[in-house]
């Protein structure tokens, strides 16, 4: 099977809303977010995307979606293709309709009726896809992405991933490199791991299992040294960001955009 990972061209995100703080969160205990912090830290993520080679679109925000700057829920982008997901949390669902018209050079495929899916649970390794079994995504629409992908790339092998613990699957587990996973224990996976090599991190850097690669680059979250280390010892251009205010709201790296 040839390697999943793509070279990432583009970028496309939207700005948070000024209501952001309204969207859906399991992590009221850290706070409210403040949002001129927050759009410093989106500021700089965006910095990041354009210095790794990206060419970077921001959309403006949007009241009726306060979590709609989480822009790869709604969408799943692989080789020309374009999965408009059907999120399990009914007040997202919309959010894909206004990203369409900026993916119009992609074929976009319509998730079905009874398919719940996020892009969020949705985890490009390099030789397979997990799909996150959770309260956003269900096996109808592990089904159908895996259908999806296959018109693209017929061997592709998309494995479902029955997890708990944890919003979203990438919440809790990313490639660092083929075959080296990060991993916070607060996802419980009923799934087996043992073809990766997987690296454990402390709970009290859940939200650092969250990494996002681009092209040569590892992007980890700020102020988690062992998940700092560990991108290090894979990659030898790491950029750490700050996105505490996004973690507040159950969010990190790479939910704030599409990359393809």
């Amino acid at each position: 099977m040839p390697h999943l990972l793509p070279h990432f061209t583009v970028a496309l995100t939207r700005r948070p809303a000024r209501n952001f703080a309204d969207g859906i969160t399991e992590s009221a205990h850290l706070g409210a977010p403040d949002y001129d912090k927050a759009m410093r830290q989106y500021d700089t993520y965006l910095e990041a995307l354009a210095d790794c080679g990206l060419c970077v679109t921001a959309l403006p925000g949007d009241e009726r979606y306060p979590d709609g700057h989480f822009v790869e829920d709604p969408f799943v982008i692989y080789r020309g293709l374009a999965f408009h997901c059907r999120s399990g949390a009914e007040s997202r669902r919309g959010e894909g309709e206004s990203l369409k018209t900026h993916l119009s050079d992609l074929r976009i495929v319509e998730a079905p009726a009874d398919a719940r899916i996020d892009g969020g649970d949705v985890l490009f390794c390099a030789d397979r896809v997990l799909v996150g079994i959770s309260e956003r995504s269900n096996r109808a629409g592990w089904r159908a992405l895996r259908a999806a992908l296959r018109t693209v790339q017929p061997d592709i092998r998309v494995d479902a991933a029955p997890m708990r613990g944890m919003l979203h699957l990438k919440s809790g587990l990313t490639e660092l490199a083929p075959g080296v996973l990060i991993h916070c224990p607060l996802l419980q996976l009923d799934f087996d791991l043992s073809w990766a090599r997987v690296i454990a991190l402390p709970p009290e850097e859940a939200h650092a299992a969250d990494v996002m690669p681009l092209n040569e680059t590892l992007v980890v979250a700020a102020g988690c040294p062992l998940a700092l280390a560990a991108a290090r010892t894979v990659c030898s251009r790491v950029i750490a960001l700050d996105m505490s205010e996004f973690v507040k709201m159950d969010g990190g790296l790479t939910c704030l955009s599409l990359r393809y």
